[in-house]
């Protein structure tokens, strides 16, 4: 099965990646075709795994005494090694020997390679330079740290205090919706003399604010011209924001409550498939307007054939006639030139 152009192109890049990084395992290799590019990095055999291990033991160097420890034979444990140093770097699954062996879509394949060789120090970094080694880590030692980090937050008493908060920051008025019936049954009812005063001195706030607000719109006075109408406006406008608040609470009450104390949706693993679906349906889309632009062309090509054929021109200061005609009158001008000869 042949590769596409875009899988083609992706090879190509990370052949030409493994060269400037001087990879051992592709010394004497002398390819240019991208298809045999594709079916070295893609295709199972014993190199595809020899370049790969390079790959592993450059991202994390311990690996390499740990793989000349090994014999020949061992090629399993290798392979399960490399695989557990992608599931380090969040790349695979611990148990992806497929992925590591080349038994998977090279789509994937590719797309893990590139992964890994995005890890390494560029080339031009200098080896005897210390300021440079002390200032960049071990990529494993900084997935190792993003898991213990990531670890001790989870874990935090704080997180978990987001995760569920109190109260406290709601306003008054909904906080009596957020507690549980246990919790409003050990609430302590307030004094209710102290209440009803609370309220009537909000209530009294209330109605001088709207007195001093009532003096300001002076065009809500029925003398004032079109003063019916806007205030027909302003009550409607009031009865529709009602209405959406009331349908707001209903909805909330019957249909969203019982899903807000539900934990948080796990996220999705497939992340990098829908980026690859995105990018082919994008080479798609291109192919299409490729399409478009040759059938558009092509029906620009027939439309002035068409009226190349139609129109009369003058041939050689003849009289104006088609191109048609004029071949017409080419053919009888021939035989009537070549009769005398084949009597």
């Amino acid at each position: 099965m042949m590769a596409g152009d875009a899988e083609l192109r992706k090879a190509v890049c990370l052949y030409e990646r493994l060269q400037k990084l001087s990879c051992p395992s592709l010394e004497g290799v002398y390819i240019t075709e991208p298809q045999s590019i594709h079916e070295l990095l893609c295709t199972p055999s014993v190199r595809r795994l020899d370049v790969l291990e390079w790959i592993c033991t450059s991202v994390y160097p311990p690996l390499q005494d740990q793989f000349s420890s090994l014999k020949e034979s061992q090629v399993e444990n290798k392979v399960k090694e490399m695989a557990k140093l992608g599931f380090e770097l969040m790349l695979c699954r611990s148990e992806d020997v497929d992925l590591i062996k080349g038994h998977v879509s090279p789509c994937r394949q590719l797309s893990f390679m590139g992964h890994l060789l995005d890890v390494l120090p560029s080339p031009t970094h200098v080896p005897g330079n210390s300021a440079m080694e002390s200032s960049s880590h071990s990529a494993v030692s900084c997935a190792r740290e993003n898991e213990e980090f990531l670890r001790e937050l989870f874990s935090s008493a704080h997180f978990q205090a987001t995760l569920t908060p109190e109260c406290n920051p709601w306003p008054a008025d909904l906080k009596p919706n957020l507690l549980t019936e246990e919790q409003q049954k050990r609430t302590v009812p307030a004094d209710k003399d102290n209440v009803i005063t609370d309220y009537l001195e909000e209530l009294q706030k209330i109605t001088m604010d709207l007195q001093d607000l009532k003096e300001e719109c002076t065009f809500l006075c029925s003398a004032v011209p079109g003063g019916d109408t806007v205030t027909q406006t302003l009550r409607l406008a009031l009865t529709d924001f009602h209405q959406l608040i009331t349908a707001f609470t209903e909805v909330y009450e019957n249909e969203f409550h019982e899903h807000c104390g539900h934990l948080a949706p796990q996220i999705s693993s497939s992340g990098p498939l829908f980026q690859s679906i995105h990018s082919l349906l994008g080479i798609c889309i291109k192919k299409l307007e490729a399409i478009a632009q040759f059938t558009e062309t092509s029906n620009t090509i027939v439309e002035v054939v068409r009226k190349r054929q139609q129109c009369k021109e003058s041939w050689g200061g003849s009289s104006a006639a088609t191109l048609y005609e004029k071949i017409q009158e080419l053919k009888q001008n021939y035989e009537v030139f070549r009769r005398p000869w084949q009597e």
